[in-house]
């Protein structure tokens, strides 16, 4: 048995690391449905999300939508009101409906939809990592000598005190 913190080679399967997921047998039909399942559920779940929208403005104001009346009548911050309230419930249903949709998928084949999987970040994504984790690191730097600094002056404080005290 390997000791705490060490894994043996024979855990890990042959011709791969830990990183590289499995390759996935996928075959070209699987594409296609995925791609109108993920179209069916987003084009429902936004209908869905508009109507309560909708209707919920409705109940609560007592008024109609103000985007489809007139704007003399309406006031701007109503506009944005319900344009921001609508935005959020599209958005926030739209993913729902795809993770639900990739969830399916996956209960279905055994696996996630190739188009999720081969997802490759793009050059700036990776640009943009590469910063974050330098900042993550001169913050720790910086956190490790603001800590020794104040260990340090803390120390020496109390020395000092410790020294007039009498004994």
């Amino acid at each position: 048995m390997a000791p705490l913190g060490i894994r043996s080679r024979k855990a890990r399967p042959a011709g791969r690391d830990e990183k590289t997921p499995a390759p996935v047998k996928t075959s070209p039909l699987g594409g296609a449905v995925w791609k109108v399942l993920s179209i069916v559920a987003t084009l429902g779940a936004s209908r869905l999300a508009t109507l309560v929208a909708t209707k919920g403005w409705q109940a609560v104001t007592g008024r109609p939508v103000p985007i489809q009346g007139d704007y003399e009548k309406e006031r701007t911050r109503d506009v944005v009101a319900f344009t921001a309230l609508s935005a959020m419930l599209v958005t926030a249903a739209r993913i729902a409906a795809e993770r639900k949709a990739a969830d399916y998928y996956r209960q279905s084949t055994g696996h996630l939809p190739k188009a999720l999987v081969d997802a490759r970040p793009s050059r700036k994504q990776r640009r943009a990592a590469r910063r974050l984790e330098k900042a993550r690191s001169r913050a720790g730097r910086a956190v490790e000598r603001a800590t020794s600094a104040v260990g340090s002056t803390a120390k020496d404080a109390k020395d000092a005190v410790a020294g007039r005290l009498p004994g």
